[in-house]
């Protein structure tokens, strides 16, 4: 394994209500929501997860120093839950990393979490708005029905890729519940929208009091 992870406090990550994860993607939905959300809330780094597979881009940090490329992950402070919130501005360039990289995280969240949600943008038509939720795991979408959570079986009609898909799809072999909220945007540019939606959808879902 690649993947090393840099710990700013601790060594695993403390218990927690649930895990939040999103890199670049559609509209990059996903990703908006989790920058406003540690952005808004009181939030804390925990963690640098980083892997050689990941763009060699290195960035400028609030400090005004280089960082190497990783996804960040963040305490983040609601209304007395403690939220994980996992995200970077990329994702490993091949197969491999990313499959190393989910690995890294399901493992995290096995022995932390109640459950896992991964945030994306989903391509669609001009006019679409939908949200849509979908696991990877029959036992996880009874459960969220019996809640009153609407559970897609058509979308994504084309599947997952990238470390969003795997995070979801390889979940029940780690016994992490997990599901994949995707929220449709036309994807060629940044779309607040889609991510506002998303934002109220996971907030009334699954009682995050989300205010962003």
């Amino acid at each position: 394994m690649s993947v090393k992870v840099h710990w700013n406090e601790g060594e695993t990550l403390p218990k927690n209500r649930m895990i939040l994860a999103a890199v670049p993607g559609v509209g990059n939905v996903g990703k908006l929501v989790l920058d406003t959300m540690i952005e808004h809330y009181d939030s804390r780094l925990l963690a640098q997860i980083i892997h050689p597979d990941l763009p060699p881009h290195a960035t400028m940090n609030a400090d005004g120093l280089l960082t190497p490329p990783h996804l960040a992950v963040h305490a983040v402070e609601i209304q007395s839950q403690l939220i994980i919130a996992i995200t970077g501005t990329g994702q490993p360039m091949t197969p491999r990393g990313q499959h190393e990289l989910a690995d890294a995280i399901l493992k995290m969240a096995k022995k932390s979490s109640e459950m896992l949600l991964v945030l994306a943008g989903l391509s669609a038509d001009p006019g679409d708005e939908e949200i849509h939720i979908t696991c990877a795991d029959s036992s996880v979408r009874d459960s969220l029905q019996e809640l009153g959570i609407d559970i897609s079986s058509e979308q994504p009609a084309g599947g997952m890729l990238g470390l969003a898909g795997l995070l979801v799809s390889l979940s029940p072999m780690y016994d992490v519940p997990s599901a994949a909220c995707m929220s449709e945007t036309i994807g060629t540019s940044v779309d607040i929208q889609a991510a506002d939606r998303l934002a109220k959808r996971i907030s009334t879902d699954f009682n995050l009091a989300l205010e962003l």
